[in-house]
């Protein structure tokens, strides 16, 4: 299966052709654009809905019924993956969920993306312990720099997110990657660096992923780092990798009718090229282009140029 291309999925996407993880189906407990932090390069765009508040955004048994129907046939995944429209750990049911897939579909594994914010507290952290991978941000350890990329919630402290991400690998044995976003001018620099060295030695994660500006982020000032910069920041911290963005795959032949709705939806979630929304639907890039430009007359997406070619996205 190339591509979600059943109606009615509201809080499931894809399968999305993943940077790190391969074929992966999204699943996203949260509204738009709920968050704890509002980050300064957010593919999401500006926070709407800044919280430390945990509850139900969205039904669980809503969440449940869309798996089921979609794995009723066994597609092919590499990975499940918690992730979207804002910070999955602010779902009070996500422990259910995770649990909800272990238990009736072994056979996948589950990644979670999370700013780990949140993992402070237990409560939290119990609730995610079954998942296979944990990928976690950390931009930033000095409480300025980290207010300037991640803008928190008032009553969030770096100092506490270090703390939390630390006391988490007590507990959590599977796959744990910390996602480094380098954000030049701000937290590139020498002494913002070594900090965070010396709190990644103290982590301890399974990997390091240094990632950069792909995709139009929140903030137009935001710029893509450089590869020697990169290149240089990678030399500071072991097991690390630097975040490479995954090209289209061979079209699918064939006009398709009644996207509208899946590329809306996508993007929603994140910006993509002519190229990401092929791979991520099965059909031909000129099919692709021609929706996009219509809902882009239609008032309803634009785009942007960026390294990577013209990103579509939702307005704000």
């Amino acid at each position: 299966m190339t591509g979600n291309k059943q109606s009615g999925y509201k809080h499931i996407f894809g399968p999305v052709p993943s940077r790190r993880l391969g074929v992966s189906l999204g699943v996203d407990l949260m509204l738009q654009k709920t968050c704890t932090l509002d980050c300064v390069y957010c593919e999401c765009g500006k926070t709407t809905h800044l919280t430390l508040n945990k509850k139900q955004y969205v039904p669980v048994d809503e969440i449940k019924k869309e798996l089921s129907r979609f794995l009723a046939n066994g597609p092919k995944l590499d990975h499940i993956t918690f992730s979207g429209s804002g910070e999955p750990t602010l779902h009070s049911g996500i422990g259910e969920i995770i649990s909800f897939v272990k238990s009736g579909y072994p056979q996948y594994k589950i990644a979670l993306l999370t700013n780990g914010s949140l993992l402070y507290q237990p409560e939290v952290t119990e609730s995610i312990l079954d998942v296979d991978i944990a990928i976690v941000s950390l931009d930033a350890v000095s409480e300025t720099i980290f207010n300037k990329i991640n803008r928190p919630h008032p009553k969030l402290e770096a100092s506490r997110i270090v703390e939390g991400l630390i006391s988490f690998r007590e507990r959590f044995v599977n796959q744990y990657w910390i996602e480094l976003f380098i954000v030049p001018g701000i937290n590139d620099g020498g002494n913002e660096m070594k900090k965070i060295q010396k709190t990644l030695r103290l982590i301890n994660p399974d990997k390091v992923q240094l990632n950069t500006l792909d995709r139009p982020g929140t903030e137009n000032w935001v710029v893509p780092a450089q590869s020697n910069m990169l290149a240089e920041a990678k030399k500071l911290f072991n097991n690390t990798s630097i975040v490479k963005h995954v090209e289209a795959g061979p079209n699918t032949d064939g006009a398709k009718s009644g996207y509208d709705h899946l590329i809306f939806s996508t993007l929603m979630r994140r910006p993509c090229t002519v190229n990401d929304v092929s791979r991520i639907l099965g059909i031909c890039q000129e099919d692709v282009f021609r929706l996009l430009e219509d809902l882009v007359k239609k008032g309803r997406i634009g785009k942007k140029k960026m390294q990577r070619g013209i990103f579509y996205r939702i307005i704000n």
